[in-house]
């Protein structure tokens, strides 16, 4: 797995960590349906397919486009995150979102890890449910 299909496996799954309400049955069929690594093409379609997911999807992608724009080469080197002082209601959500991110992308950095978590959420009867389960159990870490 190339590292911008782990980038867009990463945001899928943490999009779906962030949703309130199940999916539709349409929608869980679609991420049933993906078959790992191969199908990761098809999540960026099936998250624009159904508006909240893709809303927190492109949310999760800014955040980790720009926390990948502050690594050093070479290094496994996590930004500081610096918020914007203007508007601290939404900054403290991107903050919440980004300090998550960094220890979910810290805890996963194995793409068998990955690919492992992911089809656990994907095959799940409630993969809303089973994302927020896997990733509250890796954050708690």
């Amino acid at each position: 797995m190339q590292p911008i299909e782990a980038s867009v496996l990463k945001a899928f799954i943490f999009a779906i960590y962030q949703l309130d309400t199940p999916l539709p049955d349409t929608i869980q069929e679609q991420i049933r349906e993906i078959n790992l690594p191969q199908d990761i093409s098809k999540l960026k379609s099936i998250a624009n397919s159904y508006p909240p997911l893709a809303a927190s999807y492109k949310q999760v992608r800014e955040r980790i486009n720009t926390m990948s724009k502050y690594r050093s080469k070479g290094k496994k080197n996590l930004p500081e995150y610096e918020p914007e002082p203007e508007n601290t209601e939404i900054e403290n959500v991107s903050r919440e979102i980004e300090d998550e991110l960094v220890k979910f992308e810290q805890e996963v950095d194995d793409t068998n890890k990955l690919v492992v978590l992911s089809r656990q959420i994907f095959q799940a009867l409630n993969p809303v449910k089973a994302a927020k389960d896997v990733i509250k159990k890796i954050l708690s870490l």
